[in-house]
Parts: structure tokens; sequence; C-alpha cells
């Protein structure tokens, strides 16, 4: 929904981004320039505009950016791809994935009536387009990171690549804060969101070229956590930190700042990293569906504490467990594949067909959507290479490296968990994630145990010389002669 009309600089940037990025791999390493062009599409290309060709998914900001690094990796590092072997190991949950998506349109003929409404039944082409735009916006995003990044000067520079990508972030925040959400307005001609949801606490939530407040938010607390890792290891200076960090408070997204207040101090202050919190959020997401289920995560606790801080940001909590509810109860209906697209899995009155539903969580969209066995395969792929992180991390070696790699972690769990209240705002959980399990598969594999091979000792020249003499004295010597000299080494 476009709150304006996109002028041509919004289309020209969407195409203008190919040559850019194949500009990148000329120029760059092949790993420098995934990471650049992954995260310049998402935080600069135009929100919510899309190009639909015939016969071809809708080009949006995330498939471009996936599919033109996909070619640039091809280009400048296909052995690298090669030897990521896609879609085996962990990638086993994105083919699960696909055959739900078969399993969705199978179970999903059926047309939905909704008084004077009707909404269509799947079929087979269905899958197939889901598929597509599955592997586009999922499975390349989490492939780039895993193929890529692989060594400890590869987390390094993606570490240095948030920070730098963030502080130039932090500049364009301010602006906003002060002069309200308008850069996408400026450059693009149109509003990616309502106007309305920029406004908070008496002042501007900036949402620069994201699609909300609450995506600059956890990028916001992304980077800051991300500095605060490489000003531990000496790579950069306090007064960055403390600027992301102040930034991150006058972003003004509650979420984002209550992450902030348990995260922080942990990454500041913990000498012995052991990626602990990280699994307790991906565990929490995983297990989320059946505490809901269950009535055992405390809803009415949360909504009681955020009642004490602000009535209105408790309301609209309230709000968003009430819609969870209805939600999942809907989806339990149809457990194991969902209901599939064209909002099949919503409330609708059933006289009027109006929609009765609103949708915040990005879990409770996909477990409507694609069932249990979709939510598992998606959110699967975000948090297994957590929990490995907490399983494996020991085997790290150096201890700047558990620091940076742990850090990683709290980064990605972060993004998963706030997907929970919140919607997927773009491909950065998938990029990371996968960017996670090739660091710790790279960093924390079985080292090479055999000895080194001695040198060998180089003889002196006299004594080659007198060697070479015996062995030409011995070459024409008669037979037995030349067993007598190597007997009795010439004497």
């Amino acid at each position: 929904m476009f709150f304006g009309h996109p002028n041509p600089l919004a289309y020209a940037a969407l195409f203008l981004f190919i040559p850019l990025t194949l500009a990148l791999y000329a120029r760059l390493p092949a790993t420098k320039a995934t990471i650049v062009t992954v995260l310049s599409g998402v935080l600069f290309l135009p929100e919510v505009l899309a190009v639909d060709p015939p016969l071809l998914p809708p080009m949006d900001k995330t498939s471009i950016t996936a599919f033109w690094a996909l070619v640039g990796c091809l280009w400048k590092a296909r052995g690298k791809l090669r030897r990521a072997r896609p879609l085996r190991g962990v990638d086993s949950l994105f083919v699960l994935l696909l055959l739900c998506n078969v399993g969705t349109a199978l179970t999903n003929p059926d047309a939905l009536f909704s008084g004077p409404i009707v909404r269509q039944g799947l079929v087979l082409y269905d899958a197939v387009a889901l598929g597509i735009k599955d592997t586009l916006a999922i499975y390349l995003p989490f492939l780039l990171g895993r193929a890529m990044l692989t060594s400890e000067r590869d987390l390094y520079t993606l570490l240095r690549a948030l920070v730098t990508f963030g502080v130039v972030y932090a500049c364009l925040a301010l602006v906003e804060i002060r002069l309200s959400p308008q850069l996408h307005n400026w450059l693009y001609g149109y509003h990616q969101m309502d106007f309305s949801m920029a406004i908070r606490f008496g002042g501007y939530r900036p949402m620069i070229f994201m699609q909300t407040g609450l995506a600059v938010g956890m990028f916001m607390l992304s980077v800051t956590i991300a500095a605060i890792v490489l000003h531990r290891t000496g790579r950069v200076r306090a007064r960055t930190v403390y600027f992301l960090g102040v930034v991150l408070l006058l972003c003004k997204s509650t979420g984002a700042i209550v992450y902030g207040l348990v995260a922080l101090p942990l990454v500041a202050l913990v000498r012995r990293p052991r990626a602990r919190l990280p699994a307790v959020f991906a565990l929490l997401t995983l297990l989320y569906p059946l505490l809901r289920t269950t009535d055992t995560f405390p809803t009415d606790a949360l909504v009681q504490q955020a009642e004490k801080l602000n009535e209105e940001r408790a309301l609209s909590l309230w709000f968003r467990f009430d819609q969870e509810y209805q939600l999942l109860q809907r989806a339990l209906e149809r457990p194991y594949f969902g209901w599939g697209g064209y909002n099949r899995n919503r409330h609708f009155d059933p006289d009027t067909g109006e929609d009765l539903s609103v949708t915040d969580g990005d879990w409770a969209i996909q477990i409507g959507t694609r069932g249990l066995v979709g939510f598992l395969a998606i959110y699967g792929l975000m948090t297994v290479p957590v929990l490995l992180t907490w399983r494996r991390l020991r085997r790290v070696r150096s201890r700047d490296d558990r620091l940076r790699l742990a850090g990683l972690s709290l980064i990605t769990s972060l993004l998963v968990v706030d997907l929970l209240p919140n919607g997927l705002f773009h491909c950065l959980p998938f990029f990371l994630s996968g960017a996670l399990y090739g660091l710790l598969m790279g960093m924390s594999g079985p080292r090479d145990s055999t000895p080194p091979r001695p040198p060998r000792r180089r003889r002196p020249a006299t004594e080659t010389v007198a060697a070479d003499e015996d062995a030409l004295a011995a070459a024409e010597a008669p037979r037995g002669a030349q067993l007598a000299l190597l007997l009795g080494g010439g004497a």
C-alpha cells in the first residue's frame, strides 16, 4: 500500500542496483561485496515497491538484492558456493518448506465463503509460485551468508560493516527525529507506511528507508551490540558505542529499548561468553506456539507490567495478544500445513465479509498460512545456528573470536525473537543466521591433527659432491665392484 506515488527514481533505483552490485563484485573481494550488497539493498532501496514481470514473481528490494548477489558470487566465488553444498545439511529445512508448500496446496483446494466475498482455493501453481518467492526471500540470503562467511576475517568484516552502516543510519535517523520521517518521501516520492505510526512519545520515530520504525530500532540495537563487541576487542572507539546507544534510545522503539536493557550490559560486562541468552531466545521462539496454545506464556503478567510504565503501550500489547489467540485458534483448524494465501488464515464477518483480524507477529502469519510444518522449517533456519553456537562455541580457540561469534549469535537471536510481536520486515535474519552457521562451522570445525613433516635436511655442498662422485664411480664399475661400493660406502 502506497502513501503517495512512487517517482521515476524509485523504479530506477531497483534497476540501477544491478550494475552497482556487479561493480562491487568487480572491485571488492567476494565476501566483502556480498556483505555490502545485502546491507545496501536492505537499508537503502525503496520499500513496498515491486516490479511484477509476466511469468515471474514480483521483484522487490529483497529479491533483487538476493538474486544479483548470487550472480556476483557465481561470477567471483563459484568454488565457495560449490563447497557449501546447497540444499544439504541444515538447508534440508528449506527443502521441508518447499514440500510444505505442496502440502498446503493439496490440503486447501476448497473455496471459502464470507458473506459476499469468495476466497479461492489453492492449486499446485500456488505452491510453485510460493516456492520461487521463498527461494529469493529466504533461502538465497541464508545460503549466501552460510557460503561466503566462513573465517575469522569474514566475521570481523561483517561486524565492521554493521557498525559502519549503523553510523550512517544513525546520522539519517537524527535527521528524521528532528524533521519527521521524510527521507523516503523526499527521495522516492511516497511514504512507506502510514505517517501516524511514526509519532511516538511526543516526537517522531525514524523509518528512513525501512518499512517501519520498529525495523530501524532493531537494526540500531544490532549495530550497537556489534560496536560493543568490536570495542572490547580493540577495534572500535568508545565514542562510537555511546553515539549508537544514544540514537537507539532516540528511535523510541519500546521493544528494541527493552531488549537493549537486557542485552547490552551482558555484552559489555561478561568476560567468558557462553551464548546462553541467545539459546534461550531461540528456544522461546520455537516453543512459543506451544506456550500460547497451552496458555502457559505469561501474557497477563506482561500486560500488567507494561501498564505500570505506559497505559497506551499496555493496551497495544493486550490487543496483540488477543489477536494472536484468535489467529492461533484459526490455525489449529488446519494445524499441519495451514490455510495458504489469499488471507484464508484470517477471521471474517460471516455476513458482511469484513476482515476482523490484525496480524502483527510474523509467527502467527506463518503458522496460519503454512501450519506447524512450515513454521518449524522457517524458524528452524533462523534458530538452529544459534543453538549450535551455544553447543560449539568452546571449540573456537581465540577469546576475541568467541566474543565476536557470541555477539553475532545474540544479534541473530534478538532479530528472531522480535518476530513474535512484530513482522518480518527484511531478509537480515536469514542472512545473519546463515552467516552465523557458516562462521561456526568454519571456526569450530575439526582441526588437522596430523603432525607436520620435519623439514628435509639440506646436505652441505662438499657432502653432495662426494656423494655424486661415489654414484658415478659405482655406475662405471663392473657389477661386482658396484655391489662392493654400495656395501662399503666407496672405501
